[in-house]
């Protein structure tokens, strides 16, 4: 019982070490995840939604939920400055 204790416990700590070794890679997940669905032309067409940081944000999170990958508040922000760094430029 003592060790099935001590390798749970182990198995615990190492696989959640192991998820918060792996870096949120914005420019990957967005060339695996969100080019399925789009491409690059909703960024940059005349008439789009997205017309704040705020609202960029909401609607990465939005995307984010309907293909329930679950992201954590830090990639969700850090896919949402790669965005506008790369396609909306808005200030911060």
């Amino acid at each position: 019982m003592k060790q099935l204790l001590t390798f749970t416990a182990l198995f615990i700590v190492l696989t959640a070490s192991a998820g918060a070794s792996e870096e949120f890679q914005a420019e990957k997940f967005h060339q695996t995840s969100c080019t399925g669905c789009h491409d690059s032309s909703v960024y940059t067409r005349k008439k789009r939604r997205v017309n704040s940081l705020p609202r960029l944000e909401s609607q990465v999170r939005m995307c984010d939920a309907n293909l329930g990958k679950k992201l954590f508040d830090d990639d969700i922000h850090s896919l949402t400055d790669y965005l506008n760094d790369n396609y909306y430029h808005f200030g911060k």
